[in-house]
């Protein structure tokens, strides 16, 4: 299966490492298809594409029409879906193909093709799926989310090095209800020497938490940049372009892949510490366009970007309809990130129809396949949810037993899971130990008593920790 840990980045991202059966359809799978006549997969994948608004899955469904491959020669719809792929694509090929196809009906046909267009369009065209499925502008919009605020940053120390050169290291981290600084990911160093540091400096970070109607929820998926600059350097707007430019190029002529790469490279240009000129940051693209794009091709972690954005109403109007649609679909194509969290938010009920068996089941096929977060949270969920028909102090005590990842980053989370899975089953002196390596870490880092602080609590009132916010 798949998540963010298994990418390998080089200048920007040079791609994933993909260890599973499950695959998204992309474009570039379906024109695969197509080259080697798998016409039967090729008309799936291009149907499947075509329904999320690819306008050249629609152009090759037409063709496919036009020439009879796996389906009968109908040049009625072809015509149809020559016309919807036209009406966003728009390139010399499409509209000679359409000129040459629209020549060969009737008056009579041409009618009838029209109002199959009709018809398409009112179901695959852009205005119908902006509606349905794609994110609505809500820049001046009072959202009900408020993302968690910065309390306190610490910038890292430049590491002593032999030899002194300029480094990025890119990190995906989540927020806890008690504002700390979870599920740390490096996504990408340009140096080994540069990780410890970031890693040392984000965990002194503290928030505010996000809120939903003025509750505390935890937020997923943030993402910032550390760029360990040398005295002097500064990236300007001339020099932003040279950066950008040539990502920008490769994903206009490129697939899913590529479009999700150049809007991943620009949310992290945008949260670059110590930020960007007003000017710089405007000659920007918006990341959420490229994400919309590669999602469209196909690509399962852009679905999980939109999902994400939809759930909380990042630069968006919030639609937990939509956010589902795309949060459902990343993770049955094996994002176990979209797993965790859409499992996570089952289980809660917060912002979809609450669902355990489906909430378990989703968690589970992360933590099946070995995902660290998905262990972790599984653990956490079997020791303290307050339905005493879902805590399972076997099961909660299994899944601790399985995690054995000795440089998993967030340790905070590692040391509370245990104190909580210990306490439940009767390993008092385990969960104190525990305990006090939370209470340790806290102190070391600046932190509030926060939820270990609720545990010790518990633990002092001889009662088991509950706790429904996942």
């Amino acid at each position: 299966m798949f998540n963010l840990r298994n990418f390998v980045f080089g200048l920007c991202l040079l791609g994933p490492v993909i260890s599973c059966s499950v695959f998204a359809v992309t474009f570039e799978q379906a024109m695969t298809y197509y080259g080697n006549k798998q016409y039967e997969q090729a008309y799936g994948a291009f149907e499947e594409l075509a329904a999320l608004g690819n306008e050249r899955a629609q152009l090759n469904l037409g063709v496919m029409y036009a020439r009879g491959e796996f389906v009968e020669r109908d040049f009625i719809e072809s015509a149809a879906w020559l016309k919807l792929s036209n009406d966003t694509l728009q390139n010399d090929s499409a509209t000679k193909i359409l000129k040459i196809i629209s020549a060969k009906l009737s008056e009579e046909d041409q009618s009838t093709a029209n109002a199959r267009y009709k018809k398409l369009s009112k179901k695959y065209g852009r205005e119908a799926l902006d509606q349905h499925l794609f994110p609505e502008s809500a820049i001046d919009e009072v959202s009900d989310f408020v993302e968690a605020e910065s309390l306190r940053k610490r910038v890292p120390k430049f590491p002593r090095m032999t030899l002194m050169v300029p480094g990025i290291v890119d990190v995906q981290y989540s927020v806890a209800i008690d504002g700390t600084v979870r599920n740390i990911t490096i996504l990408r160093a340009t140096e080994n020497v540069f990780r410890k540091s970031t890693i040392e400096a984000i965990r002194y970070n503290l928030y505010k938490p996000a809120a939903i109607n003025g509750q505390a929820i935890p937020e997923f998926g943030r993402r910032m940049r550390f760029n360990y600059a040398l005295h002097g350097s500064k990236l300007d707007a001339e020099g932003l372009q040279g950066v950008v430019a040539p990502i920008r190029e490769k994903a206009e002529q490129g697939g899913g892949l590529d479009k999700y790469l150049y809007a991943y490279t620009l949310t992290m240009l945008r949260s670059v510490v110590g930020g960007l000129e007003d000017s710089e940051g405007a000659s920007l693209d918006p990341s959420a366009d490229w994400f919309k794009k590669a999602a469209q091709d196909g690509n399962r972690l852009a679905k999980f970007e939109l999902g994400l954005d939809l759930s909380y109403g990042k630069q968006c109007r919030a639609d937990s309809k939509k956010s589902y649609f795309w949060l459902e679909q990343a993770a049955d194509e094996g994002v176990m990130d979209a797993q965790v969290f859409l499992g996570s938010e089952l289980l809660h009920g917060g912002r979809f129809e609450k669902d355990v068996d489906k909430g378990l089941e989703m968690l589970t096929r992360a933590a099946d396949d070995g995902y660290d977060d998905a262990i972790l949270k599984l653990a956490w969920i079997m020791a303290t949810h307050p339905n005493a028909n879902i805590r399972d102090p076997e099961k909660a005590l299994a899944y601790l037993n399985s995690f054995n990842n000795d440089d998993y980053i967030d340790e905070l989370t590692v040391f509370e899971t245990q104190a909580v899975v210990y306490a439940l089953t009767g390993k008092n002196a385990e969960a104190k130990k525990a305990l006090k390596k939370a209470m340790k870490y806290r102190k070391k880092y600046e932190l509030p008593d926060g939820i270990t602080g609720d545990i010790a609590k518990a633990f002092d009132a001889g009662k088991p920790y509950l706790q429904d916010i996942l």
